[in-house]
């Protein structure tokens, strides 16, 4: 009895996975296939909802200015910090003059010397977790000045 049952287990597997190599390949192919097509379909339609311009809107880098006076690093003391949630924003004193900048992630307590990187600036910046505006802000890389 067992010999019986083992050579009906062999025959009828036999066709099985002759189908599973068939079919798998095929299922496979036929899912890359459809989602190509949808994203082929989907970057050839223009998108109506965003736009260039509603893109740079929604993002405040976007926005930036940047002239030839933001190449040249800015160079002072922390005077003030304000930790805003995974940005800080920064007071750095050069002289006479206080400049605000934000960075990303933590910067030096007040006292350190720094150096600011500006990638760019934004006038009347509203930040609303801190509720403040900042007449003129700095969006850059904030270093220890060693």
């Amino acid at each position: 009895m067992t010999l019986v049952s083992s050579a009906r287990v062999a025959r009828s597997s036999a066709p099985r996975s002759a189908r599973r190599r068939f079919v798998k390949p095929l299922l496979g192919l036929t899912v890359f296939a459809a989602l190509f097509v949808v994203l082929a379909w989907r970057l050839d339609r223009p998108s109506v909802a965003a736009g260039p311009l509603d893109a740079a809107a929604g993002n405040p880098l976007g926005q930036l200015s940047r002239d030839a006076a933001d190449r040249a690093p800015i160079a002072g003391l922390v005077e003030e910090r304000l930790p805003a949630g995974s940005y800080t924003y920064v007071a750095v004193r050069t002289g006479e003059s206080l400049t605000w900048a934000v960075t990303v992630g933590d910067a030096p307590p007040p006292g350190t010397p720094v150096q600011v990187r500006s990638m760019g600036r934004k006038a009347n910046f509203h930040s609303r977790r801190l509720a403040r505006t900042f007449p003129d802000l700095v969006f850059g890389i904030v270093s220890r000045a060693d």
